[in-house]
């Protein structure tokens, strides 16, 4: 005759159970972001790789982060969207060849941040004309990746050649973006220097910069701004504005440690935000390589 289990037998295996479930369950949890993490450094390579395809169509020039709808009275005015500016953003300058706006997005990012002027139809609406104008940003309409100024320059700033860059392969073109919450933000790149676009003869010394110069920035300063504007960072927008290193989101993969970066060769790879920022080997530029065009207010002109 089969005997049952005795209360005390099935509560030593509940107990087992439980065990193995604290064990595994983090192992799981764990291997999961490493995957999340694969696919977002997967789709930075296939940036790298859209913008180098872009660059070599355009003689060797890299595209803008944006270009924007100008003043009323110019050639590029919207007047059905007058208090605005809608963007022809790099990543819809790119989409030909990458053909995936789903890259945009990485599933480690539980906020993408959307662009400043959402389609209303959706990507449909991406890149047509209604009336011979513009109705929304020409751009992924939800990202988790922000551009580098010192590559991709705003929109007025010159472009960028690709062999005016020292090192491409030590020069951070693309990585991952922190939403900040602030609407008008969604377009925004980073540069990695303090202040952010320099004029191209000030001098590049330690932290913190004074006139005419600018400065790498220590990886402290970039923790201590960050914990500063966290987590409202809406209410912090300023240090977003001022301290523009902490748009990017180089604490979200591996339990806070690091981020995905690609660089202006093309190449991607995972690192800690203490290697980008090495002032030995600073690889968001050895220099400030865009010049300020003439409508531009920045202190250049």
């Amino acid at each position: 005759m089969r005997r049952a289990f005795t209360l005390i037998e099935l509560l030593v295996v509940i107990a087992i159970i439980a065990i193995l479930a604290a064990i595994l369950f983090p192992v799981f949890a764990q291997a999961k972001e490493a995957a999340k993490k694969t696919a977002c450094l997967s789709s930075t390579k296939q940036m790298a790789l859209g913008v180098y395809l872009y660059t070599t169509d355009s003689e060797d020039t890299m595209c803008q982060t944006s270009y924007e709808q100008g003043p009323a009275g110019s050639q590029n005015y919207n007047p059905a969207n007058p208090n605005g500016t809608y963007q022809i953003h790099w990543s819809f300058l790119i989409q030909p060849y990458i053909k995936n706006w789903n890259l945009f997005v990485c599933p480690s990012d539980p906020t993408p941040t959307p662009t400043d002027a959402v389609c209303t139809n959706g990507y449909a609406e991406v890149g047509t004309l209604t009336g011979g104008l513009m109705t929304c940003d020409w751009a992924a309409q939800k990202s988790s990746y922000i551009p580098v100024y010192n590559v991709m320059p705003a929109h007025d700033w010159t472009v960028v050649s690709l062999g005016q860059i020292d090192t491409p392969a030590n020069q951070i073109m693309i990585t991952e973006h922190r939403n900040d919450n602030v609407p008008a933000d969604g377009h925004k790149g980073t540069s990695g220097f303090f202040p952010s676009q320099p004029c191209p003869n000030w001098a590049l010394v330690p932290y913190p910069a004074g006139a005419n110069q600018y400065s790498y920035f220590p990886e402290a300063v970039a923790k201590a701004e960050l914990a500063a504007a966290s987590p409202n960072y809406a209410a912090n927008k300023s240090l977003f504005k001022k301290y523009d290193i902490i748009r990017v989101a180089f604490d979200r993969h591996t339990g806070g440690q690091n981020a995905n970066y690609c660089f202006a060769d093309g190449h991607a790879k995972n690192q800690a935000v203490g290697k980008t920022l090495d002032p030995n080997n600073y690889e968001y530029g050895s220099k400030w390589y865009p010049t300020s065009q003439p409508w531009n207010t920045s202190p250049c002109n």
